[in-house]
């Protein structure tokens, strides 16, 4: 479908640049992204999701994982959960050893980026890729945070690059073996998550337009069954059921039914949250989607074929994201979320630094200005705009978690052992806080009436603003929950939290 260059990029600078100063680029690449990822550290876990990765982690490092408890998502991605536990069983839980494999997947995809782009277009494009991921405020964010959005982006650059590499093969066997390890990384991408299958549909389009022999698709599909037949085995070794996953989270079809579905689900989320129309949109990807659609443009306007293969990885994923279902049987739309587009990080990335460069030489033609001064100024404006962006991502993860700190921070220094919550997310981030006690008993506040509230034990009675109006959609509840205005004389209040926004406000009481 493209013309794939050679490895290191036909292009009329290879001849001028060696080995040498490529690897000394990347390095500089590398160490620019730490740089910005530790200045951004996001804590390793925070959000609700990562203290659910936390959990199945911590629990598969301590021998206590039990796959027949497991009612949702978090706890099957072992592609995720793994080399996290590993973490754990080495360095302890905390935050730094919960974020080392995001970081590490964050930094490996800059360095493969930087291969890809230079494969298919020339040094100028890798570097400005580069560069443009370095300050990418969608990976930056996701690097320090545990979850699938630094692990994915990884992985499709490795399945690419591998299905690339077996175009310079001249070579069966190792062709054959390219095109099974591009299978095998989706395969485990799949594991991050499902909609990661989108990758298959791209090599299996490429290969059908561009008239190859079946042999390609067999060794590519083969490669993507090997860890979905590891994994189908394991669950029927310990619950006799080979589709125990699937059968385990089908009941998530029902965050998207109804009139109002728990998640988003509109069709214009996407135009919406790409192109800036949308705060945390523009903080998530800054002018990144504009400058995908102009490189785009400018390919077809110069009918530059080698942007077909990275526009096909774009498109074809977001197409599925847009319109995709969840059920072959019923129309059930698969659910939106602005991190769901870090499986196509790498080829908006390649696109918008293809742009960049094309639009520098264009002007470069028709002023005196030299063409590295224009590519330098934008370059410069992106990054200060994208590390803003991240910034922002950074302060709502701070603010949002700093609740659950404050009350974790003060348990830490009492002894309790019973602790009334009213929302499941308590439990679950003081548990990550607290580093697992045994001793804590959390306890639901929603299956207590009035009566039972006086004579409660001497125990810790959480009240967190943010849920007792409203649930975690933000939908605000049309009754306010009826402890939300109970007090009692004999409840000491112990903790007085103004959080920021004000719904991350929270107070605490000691029941006498």
């Amino acid at each position: 479908m493209c013309c794939h260059a050679r490895f290191l990029g036909e292009n009329s600078m290879s001849g001028l640049v060696d080995k040498k100063s490529v690897w000394i680029a990347i390095i500089i690449l590398i160490l620019c992204g730490l740089v910005v990822r530790a200045f951004l550290f996001n804590g390793g876990i925070r959000g609700s999701d990562s203290f659910a990765y936390a959990r199945y982690a911590h629990d598969i490092a301590a021998g206590s994982y039990d796959l027949s408890q497991i009612k949702n998502f978090y706890g099957f991605r072992y592609i995720l959960l793994i080399p996290t536990a590993l973490s754990y069983y080495i360095l302890g839980v905390n935050d730094i050893s919960s974020s080392i494999f995001p970081l590490l997947c964050s930094l490996l995809n800059i360095v493969l980026i930087f291969i890809i782009a230079k494969r298919i277009f020339n040094l100028k494009t890798a570097l400005l890729a580069g560069i443009l991921l370095v300050f990418y405020p969608l990976d930056i964010a996701s690097a320090t945070l545990l979850g699938p959005d630094s692990v994915i982006p990884l992985l499709s650059s490795l399945a690419v690059f591998c299905y690339l590499m077996a175009d310079d093969e001249g070579d069966a066997s190792k062709r054959a073996n390219f095109f099974l390890f591009a299978g095998l990384f989706i395969g485990l991408s799949m594991s991050a998550r499902l909609t990661s299958v989108f990758l298959y549909g791209i090599l299996f389009v490429d290969q059908v337009i561009r008239r190859r022999k079946a042999g390609p698709v067999l060794w590519i599909s083969l490669g993507l069954m090997i860890p979905i037949a590891a994994e189908s085995l394991y669950y029927y070794s310990i619950t006799g059921d080979a589709l125990y996953r699937i059968h385990q989270i089908a009941h998530h079809a029902d965050l998207v039914k109804g009139s109002d579905p728990d998640a988003i689900v509109s069709l214009w989320f996407y135009p919406k949250v790409m192109f800036g129309f949308d705060l945390k949109g523009l903080a998530c990807y800054g002018f990144t989607w504009w400058m995908v659609i102009a490189g785009l443009v400018w390919a077809g306007l110069k009918r530059d074929r080698r942007v077909l293969f990275p526009a096909l990885w774009l498109i074809l994923p977001l197409l599925g994201f847009e319109f995709g279902t969840q059920s072959l049987k019923e129309m059930i739309p698969i659910m939106k979320n602005y991190n769901y587009l870090s499986l196509i990080t790498g080829p908006a990335i390649i696109i918008a630094a293809y742009f960049l460069v094309n639009f520098g030489e264009s002007l470069f033609s028709k002023t005196k200005i030299k063409n590295s001064l224009i590519v330098a100024l934008f370059v410069i404006v992106i990054a200060s705009m994208n590390t803003y962006g991240a910034y922002r991502l950074f302060l709502n993860t701070k603010d949002d978690a700093a609740p659950y700190i404050a009350v974790a921070d003060y348990l830490k220094k009492h002894q309790a052992s019973i602790v009334y919550t009213h929302h499941s997310r308590w439990p679950l981030f003081l548990n990550y806080f607290l580093r697992y006690p045994d001793n804590l008993d959390f306890r639901d506040l929603n299956k207590l009436n009035q009566a039972e509230m006086k004579q409660l034990p001497g125990a810790y009675v959480i009240l967190n603003k943010r849920y007792l109006e409203a649930d975690t959609a933000g939908r605000q509840y049309h009754e306010v929950p009826w402890y939300a205005q109970y007090r009692n004389p004999g409840w000491k209040e112990v903790i007085s939290f103004h959080g920021r926004p004000e719904y991350n406000s929270v107070t605490m009481y000691y029941v006498r």
